[in-house]
């Protein structure tokens, strides 16, 4: 079965690239809508989120409102950013892993199966 991965971005370029190549990795993608809505994260039973910290400030509010709710508090969370004190944001957060933009795919690739494989 196909695992979902709940991507949470602003920029639509970057979530078409990374739709891709979840597919080519054979991953079903699910592109949350704007405003954040915890229900329809809960709808789409995702086995790992992406959250962009941007997100006009929202990225670490929504990454502790997933970890504090019960139904989502153990799905894993990387959070991704161009900003220098991501690792330190994304703690804060409570985030699984983070990733810096811009970043190399195939890296990425690797974060995904091994922060899926630590919460399997």
């Amino acid at each position: 079965m196909q695992k979902t991965v709940y991507l949470i971005d602003k920029d639509p370029a970057v979530i078409d690239v990374i739709a891709l190549m979840l597919a080519d990795e054979g991953y079903r993608t699910v592109i949350a809508s704007k405003p954040f809505d915890l229900s329809e994260l809960l709808g789409a039973s995702p086995a790992l989120i992406i959250l962009h910290n941007g997100l006009d400030g929202k990225g670490i509010t929504i990454c502790r409102k997933i970890k504090h709710e019960p139904e989502t508090r153990n799905i894993p969370v990387i959070m991704s950013s161009t900003n220098a004190n991501l690792s330190s944001i994304s703690q804060t957060a409570g985030a699984d892993a983070f990733i810096q933009k811009p970043f190399d795919l195939d890296e990425f690739c690797a974060l995904i199966k091994d922060t899926l494989s630590r919460h399997q």
